[in-house]
């Protein structure tokens, strides 16, 4: 399976319960509270599972993953 933002969007709609109509890529997931430690777990292992991206203690940061668009784009540097 192929990581993109389609999948990311999917995942967010379909199992985090996440309205994207009002979200756009920007804005914050976790720091607004759209998304809880929960979902932070949920989502870590989804992006290890579809991108096959193995995530490291230090990777799991508001910079990395607090957005579609900060989720994307650190899936693409570790991916390279």
């Amino acid at each position: 399976m192929s990581f993109d933002r389609k999948t990311l969007a999917d995942f967010l709609e379909n199992e985090m319960n996440l309205d994207l109509g009002d979200v756009s890529d920007d804005d914050a997931l976790f720091s607004t509270g759209l998304l809880d430690s929960f979902g932070m777990v949920e989502l870590m292992t989804f992006i290890e599972s579809s991108a096959n991206v193995r995530l490291n203690p230090a990777d799991v940061t508001l910079e990395n993953l607090d957005s579609i668009s900060r989720i994307l784009g650190f899936v693409g540097r570790a991916s390279a």
